[in-house]
């Protein structure tokens, strides 16, 4: 039987053994063993928020934890833990009693409840959180003469591996280094070229050296600013509901030019919370300003226009409070915060700094200014270039006799009078209109003239295997303006097509008619003829005719699904709704046919009659006026240089438009009040404050102007606690995977504490006295020891430190989204290296944007790019918030509907089907495997490895290469026993493959390629 008493006997020993050891070492850090503890299980009651303060007791601070309690009783009597409440309560027995409450945070432990009784009976010590004391540079510690250390990071991480008892390990290989370096400065691997080059410079300086040539690279621009386009919650549409366009781009190439300039941190910051605001502000520093205007804006009507300027605004010091201090300050909206020092009152006075933009909550995206992008010099250049080169290829003459007698010979051959016209037999109208039959056997519709009529008509055919229903709107005297339609200005709209075909011999036997497409000649903006089929549509769907403009008979092809009709005679019954909702009606004058050869009509479809003969004319017997006349229709419809037409219009347009307006900040003439929210509510302000800062920093200068400029200049002041340390964090964060501090987005109590609290402060120092230098604290980092060593340390060093908090290895994370792409693109030679310009729409399944995001009106179909925007850097890909790219998304990308301080990183199997079978890495395999057959080399082995080195940035080994070469054996083989399969690898994307060389070995090649770029090595950075 089970002994209880022995139980009680074991847990008493497990106590004193815990409190005999705290004891002896006598010594608890307040940040690191008490915060933790009283943050967690004690401040939702008894913290900085006056609201939920419970039993008038606040344990944030020492005066008040010491004081005597609203019931008599001290919380905490320094130096004597047996009479302090806080240690009766959380001893407790009686759930009554005991703190927390059994509704609350979990229960202190034994461990936890003997560092309270340790810290109490030593005094009780407070400090300051460490976020928030003055940042002063630390002494660089010894390390006893080793000569592992290459610069002060070093001696500050190696000192802390002594502590713990461990040791750093070797340099990584020279490969390693420079594809490390190459994505953390770049985001690119390193071409075969720079490895070489590396490989080959024995200098002492040729680490630095090769580094420096990335940080120079204008690839370095776009990889940071992708960064902090996480940040800023970039995005090309407005999100909400309709989640509509926008062009806030220019803003998007002034971050890359500031990185690429280096422009220091204190200045790159004030630009962008207040560049609007600088004394004889240019141009540019306005546009800087939209890193606040980046937020989502509505577009829905109905809405209550404040609510949502209010959010426009909280969002603006939530997502400041975040970048630049790294706080959670968005916590302090309704209430006073919970665990970190800012009451609601300090948040109103933040929220006052950015509460002055002339703005509207639907549809707010004024104030705005059209400003040329600061890469547009580059832009322009390209532009330019691009019309000349286009413009050449123009003027190389084309044999047009030779187009154009392949086409007439076309027409010819395609007879005329494929439609056999129906004669109407039934007649009716829902609306009450007369319908009276035609010679010609149309029908025209009079008297009434409603909004909303159905004509059914049905006539009987002998037609056999139909294809295609022809629709003509004919013109008439008797119809306004002499056109086609039934309203004042003769035009109309057909909401609904049904069509049902009975057999004549049996009537039982009924087909149900259903169209596959459907085209006219002439269909008004806004409405598609595709959308009039089976079935009521919206408004502004479905086939219109624009009498005004239009005064012409119009004709609507239907093709059917599959062919119908019944042998012996058929009867087909039509239904033409017209519905709209305005002052639209119906069609005046109709004409129903059919046909059995659809394509051949099709053919023939809008070419005039006259055409059609000419074209069956024998070409030596034309006149000349017929030649002219030939020549003529075709250049204007079937002009061989139209697509290259077409793009030199649409690159004289982007030089003619220029730049899209870019949303910017902008303060009102006259101060919009500011009041505190109660509940953060909009339309409940309680009382009025002004701008300031909260109490817990430093105050701004009496001469600081009080706005944003103000306000942007304290947050880059050295005095500043967290400025300096959030951002060299951050940095630290995207080389080596995790900050200095892990909770990079909040450096409050909450937070986790710096692993290298020193290291921290020393950096951050560092960075202001450089002057705000980015590319130089960057460097700092990669050149030390600490950066440079190996990640191959083996599992159990791996299980000793899984998130390599101590940095007794190298970095090794995998890449993110966008790098994993542009590598492929790269390797495979497909990347466009463009700088700069608006966004792109790379491949993406179809149909996403509607299924996810299909409003009326609003939305469309996601309108995927071709040419050079299929392979331009994933930085400038289009970005919706409702629906990112489906690739990037799978990898870990966020929708940016939010600030984003930190991205996670996940291993799912979606991603390896994304790697495999995407249209683009699929496509990017067969670029690299034809690279690879292409390469300057003899031996198979050498084509291989050309491959792999593009890839990883090393050789292979040989175990490697005996795997590889028969990999590629079985595939060749394969592909040569099925050339089908090949073809279709082949075929996979945009671009066309060298059809000259052999395709099952260029599929083999592809295949490889494609295993490759599936390598874990490929997609991690180690």
């Amino acid at each position: 039987m089970f002994d209880m008493r022995f139980l009680l006997i074991c847990i008493a020993v497990y106590g004193v053994l815990i409190s005999a050891n705290v004891f002896a070492e006598n010594v608890v850090d307040y940040q690191k063993d008490i915060l933790p503890i009283i943050s967690n299980h004690c401040f939702t009651c008894h913290g900085p928020d006056s609201a939920t303060r419970e039993g008038g007791l606040r344990l944030d601070q020492r005066d008040t934890a010491i004081a005597e309690g609203d019931s008599g009783e001290q919380a905490i009597v320094p130096g004597d833990f047996s009479a302090s409440e806080i240690i009766r309560r959380v001893t407790s027995p009686d759930p009554d009693v005991r703190m927390p409450p059994a509704d609350g945070p979990k229960a202190l432990d034994q461990k936890q409840i003997e560092l309270l009784k340790t810290w109490i009976k030593n005094g009780a010590e407070y400090q300051t959180h460490w976020a928030f004391k003055p940042v002063t540079e630390p002494v660089v510690p010894t390390t006893g003469g080793s000569d592992w250390p290459r610069n002060e990071i070093d001696h500050f991480v190696f000192a802390r591996l002594l502590d713990r008892q461990l040791k750093p390990a070797s340099e990584a290989t020279r490969e390693t280094l420079i594809r490390r370096v190459a994505f953390d400065l770049t985001g690119l691997p390193p071409t075969i070229d720079e490895v070489d080059e590396y490989l080959a410079d024995q200098s002492d300086q040729a680490y630095e050296q090769m580094l420096d040539r990335y940080l120079q690279s204008p690839a370095y621009g776009e990889h940071m600013a992708r960064h902090w386009l996480d940040l800023a919650r970039y995005a090309d549409t407005n999100g909400y509901q309709y989640d509509t366009e926008r062009e806030q781009w220019v803003w998007r190439d002034w971050v890359i030019d500031a990185y690429n300039r280096n422009m220091p941190f204190d200045q790159f910051t004030i630009e962008q919370l207040a560049g609007d605001l600088l004394p004889n502000a240019t141009a540019q520093q306005r546009l800087a300003t939209g890193f606040n205007r980046n937020h989502g804006i509505t577009i829905e009507g109905g809405i209550i226009d404040e609510e949502y300027r209010t959010e426009y605004v909280m969002d603006r010091v939530i997502t400041t409070g975040g970048v630049w201090m790294g706080l959670t300050v968005g916590c302090a909206r309704c209430h006073d915060h919970k665990y970190d020092p800012i009451s609601q009152h300090e948040f109103y006075q933040l929220y006052s700094f950015f509460n002055q933009v002339p703005e509207r909550g639907m549809r707010g995206f004024t104030p705005s200014e059209t400003i040329p992008s600061p890469l547009a010099s580059n832009r322009q250049q390209e532009l330019e270039s691009k019309l000349l080169e286009l413009q050449a290829e123009l003027d190389t003459p084309v044999d047009l006799d030779s187009y154009l007698d392949t086409w007439t010979e076309q027409i010819a051959k395609s007879p005329v009078g494929g439609w056999k016209v129906l004669i109407p037999e039934t007649l009716k109208s829902s609306g009450g209109s007369t319908l009276t039959p035609l010679e010609d056997h149309s029908v025209l519709a009079g008297g009434a003239n409603p909004r909303q009529d159905i004509y059914d008509i049905s006539s009987r055919t002998d037609a056999v295997d139909i294809t295609a229903i022809r629709l003509e709107a004919l013109t008439h005297d008797s119809l306004p303006n002499n056109g086609p339609g039934r309203h004042s200005n003769s035009n109309f709209v057909l909401s609904e097509f049904e069509l049902t075909a009975v057999s004549v011999v049996d009537n039982s036997k009924i087909q149900t008619v259903k169209i596959a497409r459907a085209i006219s000649d002439y269909e008004q903006i806004n409405y598609e003829v595709a959308k009039a089929i089976n079935g009521t549509v919206a408004n502004n769907d479905g086939w219109a005719v624009d009498g005004p403009t239009r005064k012409e008979p119009a004709t609507a092809i239907f093709v059917a699904e599959k062919p119908f009709g019944f042998s012996g005679g058929t009867m087909l019954r039509f239904r033409l709704r017209h519905e709209a909702g305005f002052a639209t009606h119906g069609i005046g004058r109709a004409r129903l046919s059919v046909t059995t050869d659809q394509e051949r009509d099709l053919r023939l479809k809008g070419i005039p009659a006259e055409i059609r003969l000419i074209a069956a004319t024998d070409k030596l017997a034309r006149s000349a006026d017929d030649i002219a006349k030939l020549r003529d229709y075709f250049i204007a419809h079937h002009d061989p240089q139209s697509d290259l037409k077409q793009r030199v219009k649409e690159i004289e347009q982007q030089l003619a438009s220029a730049f899209p307006a870019t949303m910017i900040m902008q303060d009102m003439p006259q101060p919009r009040k500011t009041h505190v929210l109660h509940r953060g509510q909009y339309n409940e302000p309680t009382d009025e404050v002004s701008a300031g800062i909260p109490a817990v920093f430093p105050s701004m200068p009496k001469s600081a102007a009080a706005n944003r400029l103000g306000f942007a200049e304290w947050l880059v002041a050295p005095e500043h606690p967290l400025t300096a340390r959030v951002a060299v964090n951050r940095y630290w964060q995207r080389l080596f995977g995790i900050g200095l501090v892990k909770t990079s987005e909040d450096f409050g109590v909450q937070g986790s504490l710096p692993s290298h609290p020193e290291l921290l402060d020393w950096l951050a120092t560092e960075f202001i006295r450089s002057g705000w230098d980015v590319k130089h604290i960057q460097r700092l980092m990669m050149t030390s020891a600490t950066y440079r060593q190996t990640s191959r340390v083996g599992a159990t060093a791996y299980q000793a430190d899984p998130e390599n908090q101590w940095l007794a290895r190298g970095p090794r994370m995998r890449l993110d989204g966008e790098e994993i792409r542009d590598a492929a693109l790269l390797a495979s030679g497909l990347m466009v290296n463009q700088l700069g310009g608006k966004s792109v729409y790379p491949y993406q399944p179809a149909g996403l944007w509607m299924e996810l995001n299909n409003r009326p009106g609003y939305s469309k179909e996601y309108p995927q790019g071709s040419g050079d925007d299929l392979y331009r850097r994933s930085v400038y890909t289009f970005w919706k918030r409702t629906v990112p790219s489906p690739m990037l998304k799978i990898l870990d990308a966020p929708e940016r509907e939010f600030c984003t301080i930190r991205r996670s990183r996940t291993n799912t199997p979606s991603q390896a089907l994304v790697l495999l079978n995407s249209v683009q890495f699929v496509e990017a395999a067969r670029h690299l495997g034809e690279r690879m057959m292409k390469y300057d080399a003899l031996r198979l082995e050498d084509k291989l490895t050309f491959g792999f080195r593009l890839v990883t940035a090393r050789k292979p080994t040989e175990l490697e290469m005996e795997a590889i070469m028969e990999a590629f054996e079985s595939e060749r083989r394969k592909m040569a026993a099925s050339p089908q399969t090949a073809l279709k690898i082949l075929q996979v994307g945009e671009s066309e493959f060298d059809s000259t060389l052999d395709q099952s070995q260029l599929a083999a090649f592809a295949t490889i390629a494609r295993l490759y770029l599936n390598l874990d090595e490929a997609i991690t950075k180690e």
